[in-house]
């Protein structure tokens, strides 16, 4: 683990070398930070999709067991990828499956 936490503070640094950033084949970006609720986030090159995130917001969501409405935290979650090497079906299961964790995160 020491090479792990050493790359974790050379990227927060914005200093990892050029040969610790290659050989994924996918990666998930934060918008939200910037406030935005929706983007297109594109995949690099080298990768096959990119998972993108938006700002979180409080909605009002009708709880059945309570009869009445409760504040909710939800967020947008957008994924591109490359057509070539992923079909439309398979991306959908993959983005249903990431939101159906992010709703129950002791599962992960």
């Amino acid at each position: 683990m020491p090479r792990y936490h050493e790359l974790i503070d050379l990227a927060r640094e914005r200093k990892l070398p050029v040969d610790a950033t290659g050989g994924s084949i996918a990666t998930v970006t934060n918008y939200g930070t910037f406030g935005l609720e929706w983007a297109t986030p594109i995949p690099l090159p080298e990768q096959t999709l990119v998972l993108g995130m938006g700002a979180g917001r409080r909605e009002p969501h009708w709880d059945v067991a309570k009869q009445q409405f409760v504040p909710v935290m939800e967020f947008m979650l957008t994924l591109s990828f490359d057509h070539r090497v992923l079909d439309g079906g398979a991306a959908g299961r993959l983005l249903q499956r990431v939101a159906s964790l992010m709703q129950t995160p002791e599962k992960l």
